[in-house]
């Protein structure tokens, strides 16, 4: 390593010589530097009307301002570097550390009053699933259509790394008869556990109908419209991956994605993507960064934390979403637009199905407000509470009676509006999404109307 003050040379009093006339020179430099900054300050003081004890007051009082903003920035950068290193320390220790304990963990799930009613009070594995709903629910980009959850492994809930919820039981090997589900979250299964949705049931119900060997794979996603579920059909269908049968199962996400943004055929939040991905166009802004930072994700979760808390607040920012009513969009021209384009997603699997040779059927799913069914106490609450929204339920309305007129011209269309009439007991946990128990009852309708061959006729 080369250390000055062990050099030793013949020639070092003439280099001392040097360096002291090279320090001498850059020390005259500053100085007179300093003087000529001094000077242009006075100067303009002085053309400020300033003179004698008041300039020397200002720049008095100039530097001891600098000297406080100074010391006030580099205090903010020191707190916000320990708050960064507090929320580093916390996701890199704390996080694994409640992973291992497992077992003594709180289960907190998102604090929607579906989560609270009576049937999950029974139910061993409610609490559970719960919280690996709000776990398993964040979503990430997936290729045209948007998102999809990520991979998940828990004891209620399973979704492999194509972002596809396992079904149990499923053998998907070159030899099975293979069906491929879409639609939203009540064919994804909200509310049930692995074993307890829509294809779950269907798969349980075909291995007793057939020989060999079945594979029922759940392509729902949360907030899905019919257009992403025949997106996905064609991604399946490109890679060479042909069913034997195809169900859809949807129809509120076209009616919430168009809902919100005043358009048919459109995704959900639509207006929010846009945003997004146009603010990605010009140079990274300082909010970006604070974003990606490990103090933003710590305060996020605290607030997180907070709304699950109070689920009021979550009501309250959804509540005051843009919807189609507040852009002046006609509900009538709105509602007949949905199911214009709902129609035509039919009429596309329609084509597809001849061309690949599968069997396909469309379900108008159920809904509390429909039907005759006995509502139980907490079920008149849910009805209630969906149809206090007078915009969506005048979407809605027209968007069901229009299907149930029109579903007498599509062979394969079938309405479900009626399918709980005959029961009394609870089936709703909410204003769309039913109990494993309500799933059964669905798969076995569906199955009812596979089974009776009504591909051929209806």
């Amino acid at each position: 390593m080369y250390i000055p003050c062990q050099f030793k040379s013949k020639h070092t009093p003439a280099a001392a010589k040097d360096s002291r006339l090279i320090h001498s020179t850059m020390e005259q430099r500053e100085n007179e530097t300093r003087t000529a900054t001094r000077s242009v300050c006075q100067s303009e003081l002085t053309r400020a009307g300033l003179t004698g004890e008041g300039r020397s007051m200002v720049l008095v009082l100039n530097s001891g301002l600098y000297r406080a903003v100074a010391i006030l920035v580099l205090n903010v950068l020191i707190a916000f570097a320990c708050l960064e290193l507090a929320a580093l320390g916390y996701f890199k220790i704390k996080i694994p550390m409640i992973m291992k304990s497992e077992s003594t963990e709180q289960l907190v799930g998102e604090g929607m009053p579906r989560e609270k009613v009576s049937y999950y009070s029974s139910q061993d594995w409610a609490e559970r699933y719960w919280y690996e709903h709000r776990l398993s629910g964040t979503e990430r980009y997936y290729p045209y259509v948007g998102w999809r959850r990520p991979p998940f492994k828990g004891k209620t809930i399973e979704i492999d790394r194509n972002g596809v919820r396992v079904t149990p039981g499923a053998d998907c090997s070159a030899e099975s008869f293979k069906v491929f589900t879409f639609g939203e979250s009540t064919m994804w299964g909200t509310g049930s556990p692995d074993w307890g949705t829509i294809p779950a049931n269907l798969q349980k119900g075909l291995e007793g109908l057939r020989q060999g060997p079945v594979c029922v794979m759940n392509f729902a996603e949360t907030a899905y419209t019919s257009m992403q579920g025949v997106i996905m059909l064609l991604m399946q269908l490109q890679s060479g991956n042909v069913p034997d049968l195809v169900l859809f199962y949807s129809l509120g996400g076209d009616l919430g994605a168009a809902s919100q943004s005043g358009r048919a055929g459109v995704p959900a939040n639509l207006d929010q993507i846009a945003a997004r991905f146009e603010e990605r166009r010009g140079p990274p802004k300082l909010v970006d960064w604070l974003r990606s930072t490990n103090a933003y994700s710590l305060i996020d979760k605290l607030m997180d934390k907070l709304t699950i808390a109070n689920p009021q607040l979550k009501e309250t920012t959804l509540s005051k979403l843009l919807t189609y009513e507040s852009k002046g969009i006609d509900v009538t021209e709105l509602s007949d637009s949905i199911v214009r384009e709902y129609l035509e997603n039919y009429k596309i699997v329609s084509a597809l199905a001849q061309k690949y040779g599968f069997k396909y059927f469309f379900f108008s799913p159920p809904s509390i407000s429909l039907g005759n069914k006995h509502l139980t106490s907490e079920e008149q609450e849910m009805k209630d509470r969906l149809e206090s929204d007078v915009t969506v339920k005048k979407l809605f309305t027209g968007v069901y009676q229009k299907i149930e007129r029109e579903s007498a011209k599509y062979q394969y269309l079938y309405t479900m509006d009626h399918i709980f009439d005959p029961y009394d007991s609870l089936i709703w946990i909410d204003g769309g999404h039913v109990t494993p128990i309500g799933n059964q009852v669905i798969a076995k309708i569906m199955l009812d109307i596979i089974q009776a061959g009504s591909s051929d006729e209806k």
